[in-house]
């Protein structure tokens, strides 16, 4: 398989609110833009309010030239979360509930023209979007990315259980597995996970000891690269991009791996997402 892949995308677009202020994120959004920056052409599904942050959102979006067709517009505010970092740059979040990601509607899209399809866990804390996600699941042939983002109290065991049975890769760090294996009474270890969702790949990411894949029964690490840390926000995004990216063309997990964590070293050094 050939670039440009088309690569869309579904969930949250926010705005991560630091004490020196606002900056556009959000995980989806995140990895569009570092997957548009890499060379694939990326759509994101997603909805921003009829506000101020909305209007800046949208601008920053086709700035960075994501398509922004499938995005829409909502009553709800646009996105919005408090962003805490600990001394060594770890964030925590407090999200605004009730936001226009709660609410995305159904796009106008052709299923059958995309390579990928990636979305994550937080999007589906709201009873609409979680019904748009599901629909957009069932419409799609080809191959699909979960990126289980637990945050606060938006997932659940049914919404973990339905998005990993859906998709063909998933990735997540080392609280999130033994949150995983706790709810699914499972060993905490990436191949239980894959052989309790017939998963082909599942990406454990270590922080700065790396990361683990699990793909197709076969387990390889690859170590962090090192960084002067500004802030992790963003990382993990980072890293799904340029693994996902370097792993379409057929480099091998490796050099998809070895691939994500440069990227997400780069993003490290930054103060926000991209």
């Amino acid at each position: 398989m050939k670039p440009p892949w088309k690569i869309l995308l579904f969930g949250e677009i926010l705005f991560d609110v630091f004490d020196d202020g606002a900056r556009l994120g959000g995980a989806p959004l995140n990895l569009a833009v570092h997957l548009h920056r890499l060379g694939a052409e990326t759509t994101l599904i997603s909805a921003v309010g009829e506000d101020e942050l909305g209007n800046r959102a949208l601008r920053e979006i086709t700035r960075e030239g994501v398509d922004t067709s499938g995005i829409a517009r909502t009553s709800q505010p646009t996105g919005s979360v408090k962003v805490i970092l600990d001394k060594a740059k770890i964030p925590s979040y407090h999200f605004l509930p009730g936001c226009a990601f709660d609410f995305i509607p159904m796009p106008e899209i052709n299923p059958d023209e995309f390579n990928l399809f990636c979305f994550g866990t937080l999007a589906q804390r709201g009873v609409a979007s979680r019904t748009t996600l599901r629909k957009l699941l069932a419409a799609l042939s080809c191959k699909v990315f979960c990126d289980v983002n637990l945050r606060q109290n938006f997932f659940s065991r049914e919404i973990l259980a339905d998005s990993l049975a859906n998709s063909n890769l998933a990735k997540l760090n080392e609280e999130e597995l033994g949150i995983i294996a706790r709810l699914f009474e499972l060993k905490p270890d990436p191949g239980a996970i894959a052989e309790r969702f017939q998963l082909e790949t599942v990406i454990l990411t270590l922080g700065p000891k790396g990361c683990e894949v699990w793909n197709k029964g076969e387990t390889i690490s690859s170590p962090a690269c090192p960084a002067q840390v500004v802030s992790t926000v963003g990382a993990g995004d980072a890293f799904s991009a340029g693994f996902l990216f370097h792993f379409l063309s057929g480099e091998g997990v490796k050099a998809a791996a070895d691939a994500g964590n440069r990227l997400a070293a780069q993003v490290a050094t930054l103060p926000g997402a991209f």
